[in-house]
């Protein structure tokens, strides 16, 4: 079984994903993983504009889905059951994942409760913590981003993430047993 999972920033992608590899022995890749990885060795902070610069950069320059070869490869190389694709945000990316037969999971959750995860829990870039409300929804209209609700209406499953990580884990659940 293989489950892309969507969604707009700190709507809990990394929380499902997390679930579905504590709980399940998932596999998980994320596109953003092989991005950080690049940053890495360049020696460049991991913020979300060196992400987005350097994942338009190279979509520009090789092809648009120059990342896919990265993640099939990793995907294919797990031999565990359950496969999760993270940060799906792009329609090239929710195609690729569907063309592999992955059921998609749109997470979502209004704008204020994300910024308060942004503010208040995660601190896994470099800007974690220090926006004010209107540039973290003005960071929505990235390129990157702005696809992401059309996307989210053709996903098989919808996640409104604004409870409990226990509800989180329960809707997760009730999907991953159909």
């Amino acid at each position: 079984m293989i489950i892309g999972i969507l969604g707009e920033k700190l709507a809990g992608k990394d929380e499902l994903a997390k679930y579905l590899q504590d709980q399940h022995g998932a596999f998980y890749v994320k596109y953003s993983q092989i991005i950080d990885e690049i940053l890495n060795i360049l020696n460049i902070p991991i913020t979300r504009r060196s992400e987005i610069d350097l994942g338009h950069a190279l979509r520009g320059q090789f092809k648009t889905n120059v990342f896919w070869a990265a993640m099939k490869k990793r995907i294919s190389e797990s031999w565990v059951e359950l496969k999760v694709i993270g940060s799906i945000r792009l329609p090239d990316e929710l195609a690729d994942a569907k063309a592999l037969g992955a059921k998609i999971i749109y997470i979502t959750a209004p704008a204020e409760l994300r910024y308060d995860r942004f503010m208040n829990l995660r601190r896994e870039k470099g800007e974690d913590g220090k926006q004010t409300f209107e540039e973290f929804v003005a960071q929505e209209q990235e390129w990157t981003e702005i696809q992401i609700p059309q996307l989210g209406a053709r996903a098989d499953f919808k996640i409104e993430n604004t409870g409990t990580l226990e509800d989180l884990y329960k809707k997760v659940d009730e999907i991953i047993k159909g």
